[in-house]
């Protein structure tokens, strides 16, 4: 099975060719072709010989039936009989398969959703092995492909579906590292973030980790304890990862009208809804349990938003703001002496 990119581009480059019922290509047409692709990638140009190879391995190896009535004068033209014909060219390792598993795994999540189907699409041209290496990206995500602990995600996942317990190694934000055993349980995404939701052996109580903030962590030899909660439904009282134990409350936010256009249509909770509008603000309710994502939040909108219930957590935001005024004078005073 070929295994050099290469090879791998050739066979490529052929299947397109092979595909394409409006266009004629003779074996030098097929060489160009694969040439100008290895020239993308300056790589040398190869011969009408190994071109022919290639063809004799693809019947072979892959059993590609060819029209053997196409002429062009005396010359063949190269085509495949059933033209909606593919090759399966990609064979994956036990690594790649893994990967591939936990992506399916992940986009399943989308299930039902209009990105779902498009989702689908991709993976039967993954099973069915064939891109065009020239086509021009049409999607884009928006994601930090360079944030740290990214690179964790796949081994976390692999340790949630095969129910393994980790011992991991933790730096808090401002703190000394940590050691905790946990049974890992859910991966959520969050402000461009991933979090670890698991339950830590010997607190009794469920946490999250920042995969960024994850130094290491290992498989240990303990039971696997399965979650008593269903997370589905454990993050819709609130907004970010942190689940407080105690009763979601209603939230009542008075927001300046140009800035609660666009929390209209994307709002802070699905559970929000409109107390009042008129031409100068909004009033709406959310019923979420407050805790520090929703502090920051609010916050974010600066002077567009004012909490109007419940008290304490309009004194918990003010007191914030009074502490962050104090901060930032404090700093400046230092800064012009």
């Amino acid at each position: 099975m070929p295994v050099d990119k290469q090879v791998l581009l050739r066979y490529q480059v052929l299947n397109k060719c092979f595909r394409n019922r409006y266009r004629e290509y003779t074996i030098d047409d097929l060489v160009d072709e694969c040439n100008k692709a290895l020239r993308r990638i300056d790589k040398p140009d190869v011969s009408k010989r190994t071109i022919q190879n290639d063809i004799n391995t693809l019947e072979a190896d892959y059993h590609i039936v060819l029209n053997e009535g196409l002429r062009q004068g005396r010359k063949r033209i190269y085509r495949y009989a059933d033209t909606n014909y593919t090759i399966p060219l990609y064979r994956m390792n036990d690594e790649e398969r893994n990967k591939i598993e936990d992506a399916i795994y992940v986009l399943r999540q989308f299930e039902g959703e209009p990105l779902y189907d498009w989702v689908r699409t991709i993976l039967m041209q993954i099973e069915g092995g064939i891109f065009d290496e020239d086509a021009s990206p049409v999607v884009s995500f928006q994601s930090n492909l360079d944030l740290r602990g990214l690179e964790h995600f796949s081994k976390l996942l692999q340790a949630i579906l095969n129910k393994r317990v980790l011992k991991l190694k933790y730096t808090p934000y401002g703190k000394s590292q940590i050691t905790a055993t946990v049974y890992p349980y859910f991966l959520k995404e969050y402000n461009d973030r991933w979090y670890l939701i698991a339950y830590v052996k010997g607190y009794g109580s469920y946490a999250h980790y920042a995969l960024d903030r994850i130094d290491d962590f290992e498989e240990v030899a303990v039971t696997y304890k399965k979650a008593d909660i269903e997370f589905d439904e454990y993050f819709d009282d609130v907004i970010g990862v942190t689940v407080p134990e105690k009763a979601s409350e209603d939230i009542v936010l008075r927001i300046s009208k140009p800035r609660f256009e666009y929390i209209r249509t994307k709002p802070l909770h699905l559970s929000q809804r409109i107390v009042e509008e008129n031409d100068n603000f909004a009033i709406i309710n959310i019923n979420v349990k407050v805790n520090k994502e929703l502090e920051a939040l609010v916050l974010s909108f600066g002077n567009d938003i004012d909490v109007l219930a419940p008290e304490f957590f309009r004194e918990q935001v003010a007191n914030k703001i009074r502490s962050m005024n104090q901060k930032y004078l404090s700093d400046a005073e230092n800064l012009h002496t």
